[in-house]
């Protein structure tokens, strides 16, 4: 005690520094009713205000943030951080105890690249059940549009929350708001020279992962804000991102400094390029030579987020980001004269389009190789995706692609389930005391992209990272298994083997029963709906499919084959069908993932649909003499 009284007076005859720390009252906190049994530290008042003022660069945004945390249960302490970047904006932190101002290392992790990026942070000691403790920080944005989104959700429960942004009346500001729910209060309050919103959060329970559940955006409260124009004092206006075409002007501005020289990349590029027979066969080799030899790293926030390194520093650092291995396709396209051009999308991630000019609706970059009347979109962060074949995270999306003074606003192509396969084929003999047969498996699309990532190029211990995978009935030597078309450029990756099974036969009494089902696959689908916020997110469009063929054994029959299934809903389709043909059973089971998303309200219809898929897993086919 006498510990803490020292430390209480030192911290009172410290007037910079407003961090507050007090003991709690002997009644029970009303928090706890709140909170789950392990949580302790929790947001007792968090007080945000944006304001914004006209420069020289147009309007600047500040952002002025009073955060105070305190512990219910016991004493404890916290680790807080303050991202910011030093090229869009400057942090002035003021009223905080324990801070270290670090700034980022070139290379985190041996793999993201975070240029001019720091990291305040923040410890916090609280000792004792009750004491609160806090800090203050003003971020000023000499260029507001950087200020492009607030995301209202806590990682912890939150008490009492207000974010108060105060709009001039010469600033045309637009305020969109994405997945806003009941614990958000707003007020609106108008004035002769400001519009003032007002939002009010209390008693909110943190943010929470959900299994399966779509990007935190989708479904965290968040705004996004759309900096049309500014009033100037004749009347006129000056616009800043009132439509798509102004943010694609600042976008071509930053590609227009960059002094590229085509002589420095095209040595490397007809290298590249030699032999082919036409332009699409060297869009096909420049391509695939990015993917495989600029290794991928990424540059976050500020000139850098957008402004990409020219395409001679990306050949000779082998290293780039999306933007910079996306301009450096483009001119060794150009140095072969293909059109090629940047291309600016948000990725599936984020529930956001060019409907909305901000920085906020994008966070990814690739190239367009123009190829007549066709558009061939080449994301080289994607490595082992081939020509046309377009991953999940982009395909659908909406796009910006650079187009002279104006650009063109369109769409990458969207996939149909069949578009990303899994197609496995097994021929099946019953033995004494196994199942023995061949094994095929195809794979196409996101499901080869995602294979493929797996393996990354290392075909060792092949039986040990199939069986990671999950693969069935897999042989004991590396040497019997065959897995062609590897190559990002591939259409469709192999995998074959001699299959052994001995779970899905049983044999009693003169029967055999056998199990045509291999894979059960989407069996840990299953939401458990207690508390569910969230819809159901499936990933990508897909169809899984598996053909098994069991060759009956002479002198037996067939006493017992299973019922059909069939459940085709709006968003998704299962069917389990068994057929006999001579002397063969085929059991042909289907999966196909027609839309992503199954909204929280037929998550229970698709918990029972699958039960039931689940139970046909479960049958067998009798033989008996």
């Amino acid at each position: 005690m006498k510990k803490r009284l020292l430390r209480s007076l030192f911290l009172l005859g410290m007037a910079s520094v407003q961090v507050c720390s007090f003991a709690a009252k002997n009644t029970e906190d009303p928090v706890l009713s709140y909170l789950e049994e392990d949580e302790n530290i929790v947001i007792n008042k968090d007080v945000e205000k944006i304001t914004f003022s006209k420069n020289s660069q147009g309007v600047s945004a500040k952002y002025s943030v009073q955060k105070y945390y305190k512990a219910v249960r016991h004493e404890d302490s916290y680790m807080d951080a303050i991202p910011y970047n030093e090229e869009s904006s400057q942090l002035k932190i003021f009223g905080v105890q324990d801070v270290t101002y670090k700034h980022s290392s070139n290379m985190i992790d041996g793999g993201v690249f975070f240029d001019g990026m720091n990291l305040c942070s923040i410890s916090m000691e609280f000792e004792e059940k009750g004491d609160v403790c806090g800090y203050k920080y003003d971020q000023d944005f000499p260029e507001a549009i950087y200020l492009a989104r607030l995301v209202f959700s806590e990682a912890m429960f939150v008490e009492e929350k207000s974010v108060t942004i105060e709009v001039p009346s010469w600033l045309d500001l637009e305020i969109k708001e994405y997945a806003f729910d009941a614990n958000i209060k707003k007020e609106v309050t108008n004035g002769s020279n400001k519009t003032t919103y007002t939002y009010k959060m209390n008693n909110v329970k943190c943010a929470k992962d959900e299994k399966h559940s779509p990007s935190p955006l989708y479904h965290n409260p968040n705004i996004i804000f759309v900096y049309k124009s500014i009033k100037n004092s004749d009347g006129s206006k000056t616009p800043v991102f009132e439509t798509a075409q102004d943010q694609y002007k600042w976008y071509s501005k930053l590609l227009k400094e960059n002094k590229e020289n085509l002589d420095s990349i095209s040595g490397q590029t007809k290298l590249i390029t030699s032999g082919c027979k036409n332009n699409t066969e060297k869009v096909g080799k420049i391509f695939e030579w990015v993917q495989q030899n600029i290794r991928y790293i990424a540059f976050e926030n500020g000139i850098n987020g957008f402004k990409p390194h020219t395409a001679a520093k990306v050949l000779d650092n082998k290293y780039g980001d999306c933007k910079g291995m996306a301009n450096l396709i483009k001119h060794m396209l150009k140095s072969e004269g293909i059109d090629g051009r940047m291309v600016w999308l948000g990725t599936s991630s984020l529930p956001y389009d060019y409907s909305t000019p901000s920085l906020a609706v994008d966070n990814h970059a690739i190239c367009a190789a123009i190829m007549g009347k066709d558009t061939i979109y080449l994301d080289a962060t994607c490595e082992y995706s081939a020509l046309k074949e377009y991953p999940s995270s982009i395909e659908g999306q909406h796009v910006m692609i650079e187009n002279g003074d104006n650009c063109i606003l369109t769409r990458i192509p969207a996939n149909k389930p069949h578009d990303n396969l899994d197609s496995t084929y097994a021929t099946l003999n019953i033995t004494e005391n196994a199942l023995k047969g061949e094994y095929k498996n195809f794979r196409r699309g996101q499901d080869k992209i995602s294979f493929l990532n797996v393996m990354d190029n290392d075909f060792t211990d092949v039986v040990k990272s199939l069986n990671a995978m999950r693969f069935k009935g897999l042989p004991d030597s590396d040497d019997m298994v065959k897995i062609t078309n590897t190559q990002s450029s591939d259409k469709e990756v192999t995998i074959a083997y001699p299959i052994e099974l001995t779970n899905n036969l049983v044999s009693a009494g003169g029967e055999y029963m056998v199990s045509m089902e291999l894979d059960n696959k989407a069996s840990n689908m299953s939401i458990d709906m207690k508390d569910r916020k969230t819809d159901l997110f499936l990933g990508y469009k897909a169809s899984d499919a598996l053909v098994t063929e069991l060759t009956i054994p002479n002198g037996y029959k067939v006493s017992h084959t299973p019922a059909n299934l069939s459940i085709d809903k709006p968003n998704y389709k299962f069917t389990v069908t068994y057929t006999k043909k001579g002397n063969k059973i085929i059991y042909h089971r289907s999966i196909i993932i027609k839309k992503t998303i199954i909204p929280l309200a037929e998550i229970p219809a698709w918990n029972k649909d699958l039960e039931a898929l689940k139970s046909a897993y479960l049958e067998m086919v009798v033989l008996k003499k």
